[in-house]
């Protein structure tokens, strides 16, 4: 008895007679009842994991309880979980928790694409959570999937949509925004577009005399952000840095970052599952994407992140033949036509065998478009430079190098070949210098020879070897040179690397068919390594420092104990070389034809065994 005067006592008249608008047939006409209806609403309301569990009957870890906890106290959320700890499966849930405990909750899930945040309703509530789930089928009244329309919708007037992060989304409305891997959302359509959908959840009983005007009734609109990574030059950190000073000083915000141990933690990965992805990911990957690191820029560092992803904008791969393919004869079907004018570089840093595993051979694939413009009335070329495969390996036998550069020659269609003549460069450029045969592809190469240096086109002379080989002698004032070059083809926006691997991913799922689901895990890696290898490269360059000589003004290059820089030497030769095509394009004579001066450049290829 005294419990329910209890109860009475902390209920309004408009609470307390609650039971008397509802017909005598209705559960809630009994008094008992509606009271125990507040008890309950409150008790989940203010206890959703226990919603979660004793409602809905969804198995829950002790951390993602803790989550959801903090997250239905707060209205602005940042969340940064590392890779399979489940954010999306708990995004999912809180949202269906939103939707069922506040009726006409309006909760919008937006990504950069919109196949990322669909995945929460079509994988997450429509399958995982459906299955699981008896009550959680009885409050929804619909699910619609579809090319147009992505929503969830439940029969006390909530609802759960999808909408892409773009200009063509205007006009919805929310009191929940879930920005789904924030890290691909732009700030600018986000705040322009996105934001402005917030409004305050309308309930009938705020119309009453009664409440219409007190405040402490109208809840404020939330908005989460939740991504697997983040840097210091993204906005997104910025977001988390004011998340969680305002969690410490209790203005109703809230942060968390989830590393791997989280997912060991609960048996969602083993430790040889992720043993395996270290290894297959360059450090500062597996410390961005799993360890929760925040990336940020070295202040000797001579390439920033920033200045490079900026020029990441190349989508497809290219990807050689496989030594079978070319044995059976069958063509390579995911090659990359040759556009009109195009000029193809292998570039390539040479490393002997080393058993320290700390030095690679790496040999780069450069597309090159020439383009022209005018400045000062004056016609300006240069070649806009796209990498779309790059290769390292262990150093290993010289002839094996050698061989394998003329297979990426012949596969990549290339034109020219750049090769570094310290360490093993010189041996390298002896075998290709001489009939070369393959025995993994049963094929004999015909001779090659350097077309820059006198010293080199004489070691040996073989009759109708191919000038096609630019040898670089290094010194000094040439690394300098071509650091520099390096760098300003970054700021300039004239070179294009693969985009990051999870967008490449997309992109395979798209025009490779042999890349899916169920594919063995050496298929994926063959047909993920080039964007592997980007992100290798990245690594290298970010982690370079530099010198400037105090006398000789020269830039010095150098990594940091136990980083290399094959990759970033391979390029920026590669690089280099295209620096001289462009200085000889423009120094040729006006009289000249195009396809003159185009000739003095481009050699043409050995067809048949002749010229």
């Amino acid at each position: 008895m005294m419990a329910k005067e209890s109860i009475k006592d902390k209920l309004d008249k408009q609470q307390r007679e609650l039971s008397k608008n509802f017909q005598q047939s209705h559960w809630l006409s009994n008094e008992s009842n509606a009271n125990q209806f507040f008890l309950w609403n409150t008790y989940y309301r203010r206890n959703p994991h226990r919603f979660a569990k004793e409602y809905l009957h969804l198995d829950l870890y002790w951390y993602q309880s803790v989550l959801l906890y903090l997250m239905f106290l707060s209205n602005f959320i940042v969340i940064i979980a590392a890779r399979a700890s489940s954010k999306s499966f708990l995004i999912a849930i809180y949202s269906v928790c939103k939707a069922i405990l506040y009726p006409n909750s309006k909760i919008v899930l937006t990504s950069g694409t919109r196949g990322q945040s669909k995945l929460i309703v079509t994988e997450k509530i429509q399958q995982e959570l459906w299955d699981k789930s008896f009550n959680l089928r009885r409050e929804i009244s619909k699910i619609t999937s579809s090319q147009v329309e992505v929503m969830v919708k439940f029969k006390n007037g909530s609802s759960i949509e999808t909408v892409t992060c773009s200009e063509n989304a205007l006009g919805h409305r929310s009191t929940v925004n879930v920005g789904e891997e924030a890290k691909t959302i732009e700030k600018a359509i986000l705040d322009k577009v996105i934001s402005p959908f917030r409004v305050v959840r309308q309930v009938p009983f705020m119309m009453l005399t009664e409440y219409k005007d007190d405040s402490q009734f109208r809840e404020e609109p939330t908005e989460i952000l939740i991504s697997s990574s983040i840097e210091e030059t993204h906005w997104l950190y910025r977001q988390s840095k004011i998340a969680n000073e305002g969690m410490i000083n209790g203005n109703g915000s809230f942060f968390v970052a989830l590393d791997y141990a989280i997912t060991l933690k609960h048996g969602i990965r083993t430790r040889k599952q992720m043993i395996q992805e270290r290894k297959k990911l360059d450090p500062i990957t597996w410390d961005v994407e799993y360890s929760n690191f925040v990336l940020r820029s070295n202040a000797n560092a001579y390439f920033t992140y920033e200045l490079i992803k900026d020029n990441q904008r190349l989508k497809r791969a290219f990807y050689p033949r496989k030594d079978e393919d070319v044995r059976g004869k069958i063509r390579n079907k995911y090659n990359i036509p040759k556009q009109n004018g195009e000029v193809r570089v292998v570039s390539c840093d040479i490393a002997f065998v080393d058993r320290s595993g700390n030095d690679n051979s790496v040999f780069s694939c450069l597309r090159l478009f020439e383009e022209s413009y005018e400045i000062n009335d004056r016609v300006q070329k240069e070649f806009r430079v796209q990498v779309p495969y790059l290769e390292g390996v262990p150093g290993k036998e010289l002839r094996k190098q050698a061989i394998r550069i003329r297979q990426l020659f012949d596969d990549f269609d290339a034109d020219y070949i750049v090769l570094d003549t310290r360490n093993g460069g010189p041996g390298i450029y002896d075998l290709m210098a001489r009939v070369l045969y393959d025995d993994d592809r049963d094929i004999e190469y015909p001779p090659l020879k350097a077309m820059n240096d006198e010293t080199y086109s004489n070691r040996i002379i073989a009759t109708g070897a191919q000038p096609c080989i630019f040898v670089v002698n290094a010194s000094a004032k040439l690394n300098s040179d071509m650091a520099n070059n390096l760098r300003s083809m970054f700021t300039e926006h004239k070179i294009e690397l693969l985009i990051p691997k999870d967008d490449g991913v997309d992109e395979l799922v798209k025009y490779i068919p042999d890349y899916k689901g169920d594919a063995d895990p050496y298929s994926k890696y063959f047909y993920e390594k080039p964007y592997l290898e980007t992100m290798f490269l990245i690594n290298e360059l970010i982690n370079l420092e530099y010198e400037k000589g105090e006398n000789t003004g020269l830039i010095r290059i150098y990594e940091q104990p136990g980083m290399m820089k094959d990759r970033y030497s391979s390029l920026t030769m590669g690089c280099y070389f295209v620096s001289q095509l462009e200085r000889d394009l423009l120094s040729k004579p006006q009289h000249m034809s195009e396809a003159e001066k185009l000739f003095t450049i481009r050699k043409p290829k050995l067809i048949g065994g002749r010229w």
